[in-house]
């Protein structure tokens, strides 16, 4: 099928959809954050609990954009008080609900964890943007239990 646009619309003959300006999007704009701040959707953690701040900024993902217009708290779950977990920091496209959003993906309890894995199919599509440590028995998160996963092409974009 042969497509073109963006023509303007004369009594309703073109019609485009969101999924028409993602394509076109997409084929310019690779998926990834935004690299000016540095600080784009940074992970923190210097909260003295168990939240994590994540900074204001861009995304594009599969042509569609994601702002986050102020830095944001969000929770995080209790530890373990004796096994270890890894939780990821995503930013993720979801297909079906039409929505792109910040998502806390908890890890399982395990002595030597790993992080969850990035979803990449017709549901969704998911960025990381940072990896947790959750050490047994923590009652806070402080930046060196964070890794910023921003600059990684394989995870990030």
């Amino acid at each position: 099928m042969e497509r073109s646009g963006f023509f303007n619309s004369v009594n309703g003959d073109r019609l485009y959809k969101a999924e028409d300006f993602a394509r076109y999007f997409a084929a310019f704009l690779g998926n990834g954050i935004f690299p000016n701040p540095s600080t784009n959707l940074q992970v923190m953690g210097a909260n003295a609990n168990m939240t994590i701040t994540v900074k204001a900024g861009f995304a594009w993902i599969n042509g569609y954009c994601y702002y986050l217009d102020a830095d944001t708290i969000f929770a995080i779950d209790v530890a373990d008080g004796t096994l270890n977990r890894i939780d990821r920091v995503v930013v993720r496209l979801d297909t079906a609900g039409r929505i792109i959003s910040v998502k806390i993906k908890k890890g399982t309890f395990a002595s030597s964890p790993t992080a969850p894995i990035i979803e990449r199919d017709a549901d969704g599509y998911e960025l990381a943007l940072a990896d947790i440590a959750i050490n047994a028995g923590a009652t806070s998160i402080t930046q060196a239990n964070i890794t910023d996963q921003r600059q990684n092409q394989d995870l990030c974009g």
